[in-house]
């Protein structure tokens, strides 16, 4: 296991644990879900593009690359972002977040069943462990429950899964990061406008406070955190970055005791270290484990 990947991977988790935050403090200045998504793309595309320009790296690229790169793009990280959000208002945070979480037992799913890859000993039990700890974060009073809730919720990490997946067993792997991360910009940005032109949901009309935050969180996730995540992933399986990224949900956490002052329970700090227990399993073992030909079923 490449160190860079393990890194690039880790970093862009972080990253897009720290935005939600950012995002919730401009619900309160009149934005929402579609509004956010669909900024946190629109904003990235012509910064993306003059760097580009300034690297001088080429925006030409094959009708199969772009299909799948807006495909994967739209599906795994538009409709992801607008289903998670959407359960919020069926199900309690919690609970939402929890099932979307799950994600990583996804994409050892997909890669098993649809690519036959194997998991390992070492790389099963960092999975189990990181099950685990996700359902440390699920409190008991998680707020109201519904089929529907449960379904978004449920589905978004399944789309993430799938996102994922793609990105390592796709043409993506094999294409520039910038460039993937500008074409995924524009597929997003013109996807949530469909979505605006029967809901008229999108606020176009935000405070400068709002906008400034919002700027924040496109450039930390869209640019930032896809172009890292998509180096990573070139160095780690969908289902060893998976489990790097459930960082994700520890520095939300952390941001929200920090900034807004949320207790720490005892069941999130246990979660924690679960998780980073296997983080830490899979930085530290997962080199044996592919020497050793007896780890590999």
């Amino acid at each position: 296991m490449h160190r860079k990947g393990i890194f690039c991977t880790a970093l862009s988790a972080l990253l897009f644990g720290v935005t939600p935050l950012l995002g919730s403090l401009t619900y309160g200045m009149g934005s929402n879900a579609l509004t956010l998504t669909f900024y946190r793309n629109a904003l990235v595309i012509l910064p993306i593009f003059l760097l580009l320009r300034l690297r001088k790296i080429s925006l030409r690229i094959s009708p199969r690359q772009l299909a799948t790169v807006l495909a994967v793009g739209i599906l795994g990280r538009g409709f992801t972002t607008l289903m998670l959000y959407d359960s919020y208002r069926f199900v309690g945070i919690g609970i939402a977040t929890t099932l979307h979480f799950l994600y990583p037992v996804f994409v050892a799913v997909l890669c098993r069943v649809v690519f036959h890859d194997r998991l390992g000993r070492v790389r099963l039990a960092a999975l189990v462990l990181a099950g685990i700890g996700v359902l440390c974060f699920l409190e008991r009073d998680s707020g109201p429950v519904s089929g529907a809730g449960l379904a978004l919720a449920t589905i978004s990490g399944f789309t993430y899964a799938c996102y994922m997946v793609c990105t390592e067993k796709t043409v993506i792997r094999e294409m520039d990061p910038l460039v993937v991360s500008f074409y995924m910009a524009i597929g997003v940005s013109c996807a949530m406008l469909a979505v605006h032109i029967p809901t008229r949901q999108i606020v176009f009309a935000l405070p400068p406070k709002a906008m400034l935050l919002t700027l924040l969180v496109a450039l930390c996730t869209s640019f930032l955190g896809v172009v890292l995540f998509q180096i990573g992933i070139c160095y780690l399986s969908a289902t060893t970055a998976a489990i790097f990224s459930l960082l994700e949900p520890i520095a939300s956490n952390l941001c929200g005791i920090l900034v807004l002052s949320e207790p720490v329970t005892p069941a999130k700090a246990l979660g924690s270290l679960i998780i980073l227990a296997a983080v830490f399993l899979m930085a530290r073992f997962k080199p044996a484990e592919a020497a050793d030909p007896a780890a590999v079923e």
